[in-house]
Order: structure tokens, then sequence, then C-alpha cells
């Protein structure tokens, strides 16, 4: 447990992940250059549909101290920028699609919370399940190999983000575990019911790491490659 806790304390100076096929890699740390596109990917009027919580008012300033805070805090955090990998083609080298990560890390129960947030030009292309497997690829790797050996990951959306329910249960094959009433304020004076959905270890070895990793293949393939 020590030994966790501070590898998860003190992460490498910088991480690339990709698939060697891939058409994106994730990036992390986070940029202080990425803090203007994600501030407008944010406040973007589809994204706050699926993120009811997140008020459309948040500043830059708001987008840059929550940039700041989670990179210091290592231990409970770890955010990547998605970004075109020209090798699989499908777009231009470096160009932001999005953001993915942790939160909630624990070192003592061996778990995470993940999440991620794709710019709505490049829904139902593929790059949200591709970044989700790298992500979670890295979450339960082994330490020795350099990733986290979480136990579980769970995923917490709102109720109405029917998208990401069904990429959830159907795609990944996570289980859902509860309904939360009222989970979160929204901007007004509305409440917002949420729902969470996990993916232990031994599934994600047994199963799902096979499964989402055919669907990424199959979305590569589709994609034209760069000339």
């Amino acid at each position: 447990w020590t030994k966790r806790k501070k590898e998860m304390s003190s992460p490498p100076p910088s991480l690339r992940l990709s698939l060697p096929n891939g058409r994106i890699e994730i990036t992390h740390p986070p940029s202080p250059d990425d803090d203007i596109p994600i501030h407008a990917l944010y406040t973007h009027p589809k994204v706050l549909q699926s993120l009811p919580f997140w008020s459309p008012n948040t500043s830059l300033d708001e987008v840059t101290a929550r940039r700041e805070m989670r990179t210091q805090d290592p231990e409970h955090f770890r955010d990547f920028r998605i970004r075109h990998h020209g090798g699989g083609g499908g777009g231009d080298d470096g160009v932001l699609l999005g953001t993915v990560g942790y939160m909630f890390m624990s070192p003592e129960n061996l778990s995470a919370e993940a999440g991620i947030v794709i710019a709505p030009e490049f829904h139902r292309s593929g790059y949200a399940s591709e970044a989700l497997y790298l992500l979670l690829e890295h979450g339960f790797a082994p330490l020795a190999e350099g990733g986290l050996e979480f136990n579980r990951v769970t995923f917490t959306t709102a109720n109405t983000n029917v998208a990401m329910r069904a990429w959830l249960k159907n795609v990944l094959g996570a289980t859902q575990e509860s309904h939360l009433r009222q989970a979160w304020k929204g901007p007004g004076a509305e409440f917002i019911d949420a729902t969470t959905y996990s993916v232990l270890s031994n599934e994600w070895f047994q199963g799902a790491k096979s499964r989402l990793k055919k669907r990424v293949d199959e979305a590569i393939a589709k994609t034209p490659k760069a000339t």
C-alpha cells in the first residue's frame, strides 16, 4: 500500500499513450496551452447537455484553476488530453479532441472514477472508445508495467445521458450499481439524478478489454488513412 501510494503521488513527468495502429494519443500532464480550447469545450451547449451540473458561465480562470489543482494532486487525479495521432489517419496531428482521466483515485482501495469529454464534432467516430481503452488499459495494468493496478473503476453519468449509459452497458459491459437521486446540483434550482457503473480488474482482463479493443479496431479500420 505504501509503495502504491508513493507511485500514485509521484507520476512520471509525462505520459503519451497510444495504440500501434491508433488514430489518437492521450497525454499527461495537461498543458496550459489547452486551457482556452478546454474552456470552449466545457461551455459548448451540446457538452452541457451531458454535463448538466457544469455551469455555462464557467470562466477561463476557473478552467485554469481546475487544471492546476488537479495537476498538483497526483494522488487523486490524473488527467489526459486526447489528440489526433497522425499515424492512424483520421485528422491532423496534435488536434485537441477532448479530455479523459481519473479522479478520486484511492491507493487504499485500488479504485478510481473515470470520465471523458469529447468535442461534439468528433462524436460517433469511435474516438471515445479508443481514448477510454487507453485509459482503462493504463488503469488496470500492473505497477511494474507503468500502470495503476486498479481493482475497480467507476463511471458516474447523468441519468439523462442515454448515449453514455448505452456505451457503458453495451460496449464496455460495465455493471450498473446505483441510481443516485438528485445527486448533483445544477446551475439553476434543479437537482440532477445520476447513475453509477463499474468494471472490475478481473472483468477487464476476462472479456471487457477484448470486446472494447475489437470495437476500437473496427472504428480504426473504417478511418481513411492519412496521405
